[in-house]
């Protein structure tokens, strides 16, 4: 995966100023009376090991700030992002958070790239009823946690529920198979795709048992997936799932070519985005399958999706990542309903939160809709096809778009989640 030192970034992408300067007087003394900005607050990891995706959150949320600023703004006011990098560390996400809303008075809280800071944020937006706008994939939406989201927390992402529905789904429309296997990383985020396959292998007569078709590789301790191999090549399966992320999923790209495990199953990556392939090298990915939020490749689908990546390849010399578009599509519908609405400052958030409730919108894909129970967004999910260095064109190539579900038929319920009624109305 592609590292960046902070300096480096800071200076090719140009993020040096307001947004990231340390500000020493108090912000009642800097404000005209009048004139104050609408504030952006973001959180996210820029150092660590999630660095390329973070930075690209950070660039998907200025260019979205930057094109309703360059459209008259909010209500006639600037809106200015105010960001601070957590390192990867949870107890800095609180933080960096309180300084935001105490010192700054931000208008609105954003960011986080792991479910530790999703957690954080959430719970000081459901305290300090300010809308929190989430941008990693949505955790907090298993029967569990569903009643823990704040009321005011939204997201464009997908949640772990969606991504396995929808390949159960794509599965079943294109008759890939029957015999479902699972190999998984044994933490909590893979543990919450299993919901969606115990319901839709029934619904669409697929093959497969919790019990005994998921095969669970010890995390963080183990980075040897070809141990589970014998175990699924009795089992036969006809698609091999595969929940990792990351530099865990690299290893195992490698070693299932090694041993030609993607001959004898058509194998799915639960999610991936460019940097992953990128780290394995080129080619490595032909023969393998993937499904993913977002691929900057849909620019030859949409016209925003090109708009967007063009801009990442102007700006940062390489497409958006997922991370990257859906940071800047959250943003952008939030602030859009704020500016059509004139709600955005914090006393007005639930009435903002009423009018985000079943809006759709598209900006970098097909068109989009928040769920109004869990503030789910309901969108495509994209599957993938890996491409051989010989016929990649360019140095990110390394997957092309074959496909994609889309639906609320890929989510649970809200009745199965055991919320019901507009989640703003749950004070």
């Amino acid at each position: 995966m592609s590292q960046f030192t902070r300096r480096h970034f800071l200076k090719g992408a140009g993020l040096l100023g307001a947004a990231f300067a340390v500000q020493s007087a108090p912000p009642f003394l800097r404000e005209g009376r009048g004139a104050r900005p609408i504030k952006w607050g973001m959180i996210t990891p820029t150092t660590g090991p999630y660095a390329t995706e973070a930075f690209d959150q950070v660039e998907g949320v200025k260019i979205a700030i930057e094109d309703i600023n360059r459209e008259g703004g909010v209500d006639g006011r600037q809106v200015e992002l105010l960001f601070r990098d957590d390192q990867f560390k949870w107890d800095q996400t609180t933080t960096h958070a309180l300084d935001l809303l105490d010192n700054h008075r931000v208008d609105f809280i954003s960011g986080s790239m792991v479910g530790p800071e999703e957690v954080r944020l959430n719970e000081l937006s459901g305290k300090r009823k300010i809308i929190y706008a989430n941008y990693p994939q949505h955790i907090l939406s298993t029967p569990d946690t569903a009643k823990t989201m704040s009321p005011l927390f939204f997201t464009a992402n997908t949640t772990p529920y969606q991504l396995a529905g929808s390949a159960a789904t794509y599965i079943s429309q294109k008759k890939l198979g029957k015999r479902i296997h699972v190999l998984a990383d044994d933490y909590v985020w893979p543990k919450m795709f299993m919901p969606a396959w115990n319901a839709l292998s029934k619904k669409y007569s697929l093959e497969f048992s919790e019990a005994e078709s998921v095969s669970w590789v010890p995390f963080p301790t183990s980075l040897d997936y070809s141990a589970n191999f014998p175990k699924i090549l009795k089992a036969k399966p006809d698609v091999l799932y595969v929940i990792n992320w990351g530099a865990r999923q690299v290893a195992f790209v490698k070693q299932a070519l090694e041993a030609g495990l993607h001959k004898k199953a058509q194998i799915i990556l639960a999610n991936t985005d460019v940097t992953i392939p990128e780290a394995a090298g080129k080619g490595t990915y032909d023969g393998f399958f993937a499904s993913a939020m977002w691929h900057w490749t849909l620019g030859d689908r949409y016209p925003g999706a090109k708009r967007l990546n063009d801009k990442y390849l102007e700006r940062r010399k390489r497409p958006a990542s997922g991370y990257g578009a859906m940071a800047h599509d959250l943003t952008r519908v939030i602030l859009d309903t704020a500016r059509e609405t004139k709600l955005y400052q914090p006393k007005d958030h639930f009435k903002l939160a009423k009018a985000l409730e079943g809006r759709k919108f598209q900006y970098s894909k097909g068109e989009s809709w928040i769920r109004p129970c869990d503030h789910v967004c309901v969108s495509q999910v994209f599957f993938l096809a890996g491409v051989s260095e010989k016929a990649m064109k360019g140095d990110f190539d390394h997957l092309k778009v074959i496909g994609d579900v889309t639906g609320e038929q890929n989510e649970l319920g809200c009745e199965a989640k055991g919320v019901s009624g507009p989640a703003s109305s749950r004070v």
